[in-house]
């Protein structure tokens, strides 16, 4: 396993990222993998402070994740104040240093870190810091911090041979961060000459370095705001007939008034069906608004009522595209779990369907989504089927190009103890001959 993070540390496509905050995850992520950590920061110096910049804990909900990273996104560690901070004086001894327990030494000042662990029921442990240094410049560029290593999911201390694992590999991050840096100013300075060339482009400009900040949290959010364009446009073609139903009635009412052949009943008639109509399209949007609630709790919920809801918000894309769909649900079956986590995954293995289908498939052939839903053996089996003619030829590359089938994954998993997998299948429907895709999702 250290063998493949390594390869991955060292893979030349590091040089190749040149936004700042995606190369810092990519390279806190590996980091962990490597020595079995459950949680890391990555501190980038800014001036005289250390500056957070990247956090990462596998034990803590997206939720927990995002208001974290709000917590400590402003946070800096001011290097001229040497012998209290665990991050500082790695940084400024340009030394490696392990803690094995933060709740039995007085040498540095932890109070930030148990604060934070009394908030979100954390417990920190053991924690070791390596500083950045270029190699060739022998600048030091910033710390990285891994929290809590575990052995067959146990506590664990990270030892002499994490120490040099982190020794091996810290210069060639170094490289790639100072790179990344490098890139960033220059592309400010571009930004500068756009900016004084057009000053409506100002206001786009700082609008996505705005959000650039929010790029590591953002990551997690991903799959679900890539179908917002998709969900909109369906919010627009459901609301087409309702709003045609109101400017009728309406236009209606106002010939009848401007010519005085005013019916009171009839035109009390037609007044309810206008507040019916607008409460069905009130109806209509709060259940768009729902699905991006972030959600805390979990709670037991009908897996059928939420597959309907998905088709619902695919369904614009389904009709547009001509993709039948054919349901076999079992109506009884509840799960315990995050709602619209739960939406989001199904809704992204739709939408994969769908790419694939228009990518892979001619608008005039039959194309075909099967969802089945059904109890075996105490669990739970959800099988989307599809006739798109997809062929696997590597299932782990499939997860790395689709970022919405690696978070359906990662939902499932981690929130409603279940698994995923897919595979090619070859069926026969309405005497033809189908091969396609086969995504299998197992709910405990």
């Amino acid at each position: 396993m250290k063998d493949l993070v390594l390869r991955q540390i060292y893979d030349m496509k590091l040089f190749n990222i040149s936004d700042l905050d995606i190369l810092l995850h990519e390279i806190l992520k590996c980091t962990r993998e490597m020595l079995n950590a459950d949680a890391g920061t990555i501190y980038i110096k800014e001036g005289d402070y250390l500056k957070f910049h990247i956090f990462q804990n596998d034990s803590l909900s997206y939720e927990e994740v995002y208001k974290s990273y709000y917590i400590l996104k402003d946070y800096k560690l001011p290097l001229f104040i040497k012998n209290k901070y665990l991050a500082v004086d790695a940084f400024l001894t340009k030394k490696i240093i392990v803690v094995d327990d933060i709740y039995n030494t007085n040498e540095y000042e932890l109070s930030g870190t148990k604060e934070f662990d009394e908030r979100f029921n954390y417990k920190t442990c053991s924690i070791i810091t390596v500083p950045l240094i270029h190699p060739i410049k022998n600048e030091i560029l910033g710390v990285v911090q891994l929290v809590n290593k575990k052995v067959n999911g146990e506590l664990s201390f990270f030892g002499e041979k994490d120490k040099e694992f982190l020794s091996m590999f810290s210069s060639f991050i170094s490289l790639s961060v100072s790179k990344a840096q490098n890139d960033v100013i220059k592309l400010e300075m571009l930004n500068e000459q756009l900016e004084k060339a057009n000053k409506e482009l100002e206001k786009k400009v700082e609008k996505e370095i705005l959000d650039n900040q929010n790029k590591s949290t953002i990551i997690f959010h991903q799959s679900k705001l890539s179908s917002m364009g998709e969900l909109i446009g369906n919010i627009a073609h459901q609301w087409k007939e309702p709003l045609g139903i109101i400017s009728a009635l309406a236009s209606g009412l106002k010939t009848n008034i401007e010519y005085d052949n005013i019916n009171k009943n009839d035109s009390i008639i037609k007044l309810i069906q206008i507040v019916d109509t607008t409460q069905k399209l009130s109806t209509m949007i709060d259940s768009f608004k729902d699905f991006y609630k972030v959600e805390s709790a979990k709670e037991n919920f009908n897996i059928a009522n939420e597959i309907h809801k998905c088709l619902e918000f695919a369904e614009n894309a389904l009709i547009k595209n001509k993709i039948e769909v054919t349901l076999e649900l079992d109506e009884s079956l509840k799960i315990y779990g995050l709602k619209n986590e739960f939406i989001q995954a199904v809704l992204n293995i739709i939408n994969s369907v769908i790419d694939t289908f228009i990518e892979k498939t001619n608008i005039d052939e039959k194309r075909y989504i099967f969802i089945k839903l059904y109890l075996k053996n105490e669990s739970i089996y959800l099988i989307i089927k599809d006739n798109s003619g997809e062929k696997i030829i590597n299932r782990n590359k499939i997860l790395d190009d689709d970022k919405g089938l690696f978070m359906s994954k990662l939902i499932i998993e981690k929130y409603h103890n279940g698994t995923i997998s897919f595979k090619d299948v070859v069926y026969n429907y309405k005497k033809v001959d189908c091969k396609g895709m086969e995504y299998i999702i197992t709910l405990a």
